[in-house]
């Protein structure tokens, strides 16, 4: 499990947004306090996704969590009681890591993953033991993983290569309603995480396909239909396209059958969708419109600069003489990261996000901008005058040269200044790159 399920913010409610802060962050942190400080750059996107489903089936109130969880602050760590759901989810990211480091090693024998076994050792044993406490089937999912490479010498089925992941997927989601005690979804969720546990599968072979074949490693999609060629032909990636849709297809309806909100799945199945499109580089434009995911005009400094101060004005009305201090902390906060500072509640929240990592990198993408932005823009112009072209003498913008994907900054870019304005709208959780905010 990695990445399939990474979250955009646009089109969420406020509620939602907190909702899905508090298990991004939650995970996180419940694996720093569990398992150590370093472990927390273990997590990914798709456990993430588990704690969230495990934490809505519980009917489980965020806003109710230690106050741990509820600060900004990175380093705010959890303590005594935590949630189930939460704890579930970071133990299953420490030990899909340590499975994924194992194949790693058996497939490539690379000594920096060899090095990373070896780091992570005593967390991994930890993670081990606590899922023993739980009665986890941890022998039964380490015989079906082990079964992989049989299975690759053996198979050409689709079905038949998936079933490992799949199968081991499916005994997570299982086991992780059983832990919220809710032994009556046991089945349904079984049948997600196993349609879940396939999709991926199949979707790692399909972007690792060219490197596989390089490599001389075995790809499903090679086996299965039987290429010969290093690159994807148009008519391969319609089997491929076909394969993945109709898995996507069963799991959204694997989804439906959950005992979620309406909302609430509509959410899961649009991050699904949109995820997958941009995995496989397809879209569909009708829904870049949908929803508060419209297309915004582009945000000028001078309007950052105003929204700042409105925003340090809100949060710091009525602080008596600690007031001008306040304004200017969390004003100078708003301007640099609008987007981390959106959700903040009072001038001590965005006090914590001093100490929060995501907050950290927008501040180090502001510092970069300006200089990186010349350096690009020369450089395009040079090249244009180069090839004959004319320089017009405007001003290009950050989505012009960089990887946001903003539709040249009339999307859903905040400002464009890449890790500190672009995707600001498009809640990539700080990141630029990757975050497809189309």
């Amino acid at each position: 499990m990695f990445g399939l399920m990474r979250a955009k913010k646009c089109g969420m409610s406020e509620a939602e947004k907190h909702f899905r802060r508090m298990n991004y962050c939650g995970t996180c942190k419940t694996m720093g306090s569990l398992y150590g400080q370093k472990s927390r750059l273990l997590l990914n996107h798709d456990t993430v996704f588990l704690a969230e489903i495990l934490s809505a089936l519980s009917g489980a109130d965020a806003n109710h969590w230690q106050k741990a969880y509820q600060s900004f602050n990175c380093l705010s760590m959890p303590a005594g009681e935590m949630p189930v759901s939460l704890r579930f989810a970071a133990t299953t990211n420490i030990i899909l890591t340590e499975f994924k480091l194992a194949d790693h090693v058996e497939d490539e024998g690379k000594r920096r993953y060899r090095l990373a076994q070896n780091a992570f050792s005593k967390e991994f044993k930890r993670a081990e033991k606590l899922l023993k406490d739980w009665d986890f089937p941890l022998a039964e999912v380490k015989a079906i993983l082990l079964s992989q490479p049989s299975r690759e010498r053996a198979e050409k089925s689709l079905d038949a290569l998936a079933f490992p992941t799949a199968q081991a997927t499916g005994v997570f989601f299982r086991e992780g309603v059983r832990q919220i005690g809710k032994p009556e979804l046991v089945a349904s969720a079984f049948e997600i995480g196993f349609a879940f546990g396939k999709l991926i599968y199949l979707l790692d072979a399909f972007e690792d396909y060219e490197k596989d074949f390089r490599a001389g490693k075995f790809n499903a999609f090679r086996a299965a239909f039987d290429l010969r060629e290093e690159k994807l032909e148009a008519g391969a990636k319609r089997k491929i396209f076909a394969a993945l849709r109709e898995i996507e297809s069963e799991t959204i309806e694997k989804l439906k059958a959950l005992p979620l909100g309406e909302t609430q799945k509509a959410l899961f199945i649009s991050r699904l969708t949109q995820n997958l499109q941009r995995k496989m580089k397809t879209s569909l434009p009708v829904l870049k419109a949908s929803g508060n995911c419209a297309v915004k005009p582009r945000r000028t400094f001078r309007a950052r600069w105003r929204a700042a101060r409105e925003k340090a004005g809100s949060l710091t009305r009525g602080l008596g003489w600690q007031m001008p201090l306040a304004f200017l902390f969390v004003f100078a906060f708003a301007l640099v990261a609008p987007a981390q500072t959106r959700e903040a509640r009072s001038a001590r929240e965005c006090f914590d996000l001093s100490f929060n990592l995501i907050f950290l990198g927008a501040i180090f993408g502001a510092v970069v901008a300006s200089p990186l932005k010349m350096v690009a823009i020369n450089h395009k112009r040079k090249k244009k005058k180069e090839e004959g072209g004319e320089d017009s003498g405007e001003s290009e913008g950050w989505c012009d040269w960089c990887c946001c994907d903003c539709d040249g900054c009339t999307g859903c870019c905040d400002g464009c200044d890449c890790c500190s304005g672009c995707c600001d709208n498009c809640g990539c959780d700080g990141c630029c790159c990757d975050c497809s905010c189309d």
